[in-house]
């Protein structure tokens, strides 16, 4: 692993493998797959930095102590699973905590100088953990965790989370539903997994207009992620004007990832995320972390975090596949839509 300064860096640590067992497919399992592309592309010995493990007192800041602690006593205790969607081995609370610790440390690096970007890998989502809650894969909140480190540490007062998963991050929604230090944004289909995730769920009393939903409905692609986040994002990110940019990334919008029934091409989720590093840039300076969240393990997966390394680590959209011509969704259709969740964000912020 490399020690030299960088302009971006990948987070792992080895116990993170630990877990791949629980998500190997034919094509293998969710990190064993990602790193083994990552070198061929030869995007690893120079780039990858060993994490430490998070504090619990950084994680008790964002779960209920009470909650962490069974949490750990029901993995430990040999439980196989949480739910159909959560599988469980005696090491998974330590493993997912070797997860959140990576974004502490990008974090840190970051914020010290030794780094401007930074991509965190972990063994399993994280953006469905809430204060008191798993499920859906999740156990600890790691883009939370950095994401409050921010704001405790370092004094932050603008945070910006984008998620970009296809699944809504219920649990990020909850932990800064009542905070306006945390501007929230998730991009997602919906209704999804979890049913959470509409546009009226705006933020609690004090904090109206700090989480926004912005669903996307079966058969949207590359389009309406691009004009969404031209239309809606940039204006509400130009009005909050982030300190630091945290992102959710999920290869589950993929087009040909039957996880979902978004239409993103390999192009177009790359272009998507361009705009948000480039949003970074405008407002930050460019210091971002992006957060791997969901996907299906296997070689589409790994190619797409690979082009995702790249692009955080060259600044280059590398050649993928062409950005899709046909669309599902007419612009009609999505010119109304948008009219309708602008007029909801409009009650707080200018669009």
């Amino acid at each position: 692993m490399a020690d030299s300064i960088n302009e971006a860096v990948i987070m792992y640590n080895e116990k993170l493998l630990e877990h791949d067992s629980l998500t190997a497919g034919n094509e293998g399992g969710r990190l064993s797959s990602i790193i083994k592309q990552l070198k061929l592309n030869h995007l690893w010995e120079n780039y990858a930095i060993e994490a430490d493990i998070a504090p619990m007192k950084r994680l008790r800041d964002i779960h209920d102590p009470n909650f962490l602690n069974d949490l750990h006593k029901r993995a430990y205790s040999g439980l196989d699973k949480l739910d159909s969607k959560t599988p469980l081995i005696k090491e998974s609370f330590e493993i997912a905590r070797f997860g959140a610790g990576g974004v502490l440390d990008a974090v840190d690096k970051i914020m010290i100088g030794e780094a401007k970007r930074a991509f965190c890998l972990t063994a399993m989502p994280g953006h469905h953990a809430g204060i008191t809650s798993t499920g859906f894969g999740s156990l600890v909140n790691p883009i939370a965790a950095g994401a409050h480190y921010l704001t405790k540490k370092f004094g932050k007062k603008r945070i910006a989370i984008i998620d970009l998963d296809a699944e809504h991050g219920s649990g990020t929604q909850e932990i800064f539903y009542h905070r306006k230090d945390v501007l929230t944004i998730s991009i997602h289909e919906y209704p999804g997994m979890t049913g959470t995730g509409h546009y009226e769920e705006m933020g609690g009393k004090g904090a109206l207009g700090y989480n926004l939903n912005i669903p996307f409905a079966s058969g949207y692609g590359d389009r309406e992620y691009r004009v969404c986040l031209k239309e809606i994002v940039e204006k509400i990110l130009n009005q909050f004007v982030p300190e630091f940019i945290l992102v959710s990334f999920g290869s589950n919008i993929l087009n040909d990832d039957n996880a979902s029934h978004l239409i993103v091409s390999e192009a177009g989720l790359l272009k998507t995320f361009l705009l948000v590093m480039e949003m970074s840039e405008k407002y930050c300076d460019g210091k971002i972390i992006s957060v791997l969240e969901g996907g299906t393990p296997g070689n589409l997966m790994a190619k797409t975090i690979s082009q995702h390394v790249n692009l955080l680590v060259n600044k280059i959209v590398g050649p993928v596949d062409k950005e899709k011509k046909e669309e599902l969704i007419s612009y009609a259709d999505w010119y109304g839509y948008a009219k309708l969740l602008k007029a909801q964000f409009k009650k707080i912020w200018k669009l």
